[in-house]
């Protein structure tokens, strides 16, 4: 009985030992991820001649105006190595998708040829069949069929502030001239009224869609800040509330030739 009692001991020491390891493991990874954020976000910023502002590039990625927030959750709420294990998956695929952003920040291909950080991503996920990923940086959308691309369009995404989020996804809903209705008050900085869309793929849980924004003129570089939009809608001059925002005609095309379960790749 002693011996298997130390046999337990020993164990439950070696546990504790790979637990304290791992721990540490991620929240080194956690200060590694949120030190190259800050410190490229410094560095490459977009400065906004309509109002004057200065931004940070990759404000997807932030902790304060992104989702950056998410990988602290996921290291302060684990306590088992699965669950530590899950979030260094999880910090290391976000670090993966913000190389990717920063590969394409000196790629000077143009927006509607393939692109090298889209082709790295899904060997990365061993993607095949129809993928659809967006690019932040270019503010573009190419799609892809077994590693070939087939379509690209210009997009506007999430604003600073409201994100779009970054990582792989697969579209679960889609709505047709459906109506989007804001789940805040009147007054609420995040307020919309009533919105009538045509096509809507989602993509993301929490209403983060693929979907037409008829009442923007400019789609591409620069639209997910504040600018000037010809259309004269309330909401066309500036990014969205983290939806991914296509023309009428290419939301379209992008929703008669996706399907549930199409996957989505965002950096």
């Amino acid at each position: 009985m002693q011996r298997i009692e130390l046999e337990l001991a020993q164990q439950h020491i070696e546990y504790l030992a790979s637990l304290f390891k791992i721990r540490n493991q991620a929240n080194n990874s956690l200060n590694q991820y949120h030190q190259e954020v800050d410190n490229w976000g410094k560095k490459h910023q977009y400065y906004d001649f309509y109002n004057g502002v200065t931004y940070p590039l990759n404000y997807e990625y932030d902790r304060k105006q992104g989702f950056g927030l998410e990988n602290d959750e996921a290291v302060n709420q684990s306590h088992t190595m699965h669950e530590y294990q899950n979030a260094l998956k999880r910090i290391y695929a976000n670090l993966m998708h913000l190389h990717a952003m920063e590969a394409d920040y000196t790629d000077t291909t143009a927006w509607n040829n393939p692109h090298a950080s889209d082709l790295r991503l899904m060997r990365y996920y061993h993607l095949t069949g129809q993928v659809v990923i967006v690019s932040f940086i270019e503010q573009a959308c190419r799609v892809y069929r077994d590693g070939k691309l087939i379509k690209a369009f210009l997009i506007t995404s999430g604003r600073l502030g409201d994100a779009s989020p970054a990582g792989i996804w697969q579209i679960s809903r889609r709505r047709w001239h459906t109506v989007f209705r804001s789940h805040v008050p009147v007054g609420s900085p995040n307020w919309y009224p009533d919105t009538p869309i045509n096509y809507a793929m989602e993509y993301h849980t929490g209403g983060y869609y693929l979907h037409d924004s008829w009442w923007r003129a400019y789609y591409g570089r620069g639209t997910n800040f504040p600018h000037y939009d010809p259309a004269g809608e309330e909401f066309a001059g500036t990014g969205s509330h983290g939806c991914i925002n296509l023309s009428l005609w290419d939301a379209a095309w992008l929703y008669a030739n996706t399907g549930y379960g199409t996957m989505v790749v965002t950096y």
